[in-house]
C-alpha cells in the first residue's frame, strides 16, 4: 500500500503542488512548471522498498522524440551530459532521482530543471553547434590567416558606431581592409546586411565577406538582403578555409 506522506511534501514547496494517482506505487505530482505548449512535466514520485524516487517513466524522452531521436553520438552525449551534470539518472528510459522528505523541495527543483533540459535538448543541440561553428571561424582566422596577416581585429567598429560592428577585420593596409562576417541565422544575416549598407553609405573603401554556418537556417528573404548587399559569400566554413585566403590576397594586393 502506498504510503507517501503526501502533506509533508506539499508543505515543503508552500503548498504549490498537488498530487494524484498514477499507479499502485507512485503519484503523479501537480506543479507549476511547463512546456511550451503549455502541457504540465511529467513528473512521479515513487516509494520502492521504502525509498522514495523521482521519475518520469519515460515521458521526457517520448515527447523528445516527437522532435528528434537520440540516433548520433553526438546527441547521446549531449543527453548524457545533461544526466550527470544534474545529478538525475536513467533507466530504460526512465529518468529517476532519489529524494526523500528532507531534500525534497531541492531534488524537485533539480529534477526539473533536467526535465526542461532534456525537453529542450534539440534547441540546446543547436546553440552547441552554433558555438562550435564560430570557434573554429575564429580558430581559423587567427591560425590560419593570422600567418599572413599581422593586424587582426575582433569585434571592428568600422564607422565607430555601436551597432555597427564586424567579427574580424583585416587591417594591415588600411585603405582595403576585409571585413568578416560569420553568418549563422537570419538574426546575424540581418546583422550583417546592415553593416555591409552603413559601411557602403559611409564610402568607406572595403571588402565585406559572409561566411555561412548554413544558408537552409536563413529565411530566403534574409538570405537575399545579405547577398545584395555583401561583397563575397561562402556557404560553408570548409569552402571559406578552402577558398578564403586566396581571395582576401587579391583583394588587398
Amino acid at each position: 500500500m502506498l504510503s507517501i506522506h503526501t502533506e509533508t511534501l506539499s508543505a515543503s514547496m508552500n503548498g504549490k503542488i498537488s498530487f494524484s494517482p498514477a499507479s499502485p506505487d507512485a503519484l503523479r505530482i501537480h506543479a507549476p512548471f511547463f512546456h511550451e505548449d503549455g502541457d504540465m512535466y511529467d513528473v512521479f514520485i515513487q516509494e520502492k522498498d521504502g525509498q522514495l524516487f523521482l521519475c518520469d517513466f519515460g515521458m521526457t524522452l517520448m515527447r523528445l522524440s516527437y522532435k528528434m531521436d537520440l540516433d548520433t553520438e553526438g546527441k547521446n552525449k549531449s543527453f548524457s551530459k545533461i544526466v550527470a551534470n544534474n545529478c538525475v539518472q536513467f533507466d530504460g528510459g526512465n529518468l529517476f532521482m532519489p529524494t526523500s522528505y528532507e531534500s525534497f523541495f531541492s531534488d524537485l527543483m533539480q529534477y526539473q530543471t533536467a526535465v526542461s533540459k532534456v525537453s529542450n535538448l534539440e534547441v540546446l543541440r543547436r546553440e552547441s553547434i552554433s558555438n562550435l561553428f564560430f570557434e573554429q571561424f575564429s580558430h581559423f582566422i587567427f591560425d590560419s590567416l593570422g600567418r599572413t596577416y599581422q593586424n587582426i581585429q575582433s569585434k571592428y567598429k568600422p564607422t565607430n558606431e555601436s551597432g555597427y560592428e564586424v567579427d574580424f577585420a583585416i587591417l594591415d593596409k588600411k585603405d582595403r581592409p576585409v571585413y568578416l562576417m560569420a553568418v549563422k541565422d537570419s538574426v546575424s544575416a540581418l546583422r550583417a546586411t546592415s553593416l555591409c549598407l552603413r559601411v557602403a553609405n559611409s564610402g568607406i573603401r572595403h571588402t565585406s565577406i559572409a561566411v555561412h554556418d548554413s544558408t537552409a537556417s536563413i529565411a530566403s528573404r534574409d538570405r537575399d538582403a545579405l547577398t545584395n548587399a555583401v561583397d563575397k559569400q561562402y556557404t560553408s566554413l570548409s569552402d571559406f578555409e578552402s577558398q578564403g585566403a586566396s581571395f582576401i590576397a587579391r583583394q588587398i594586393a
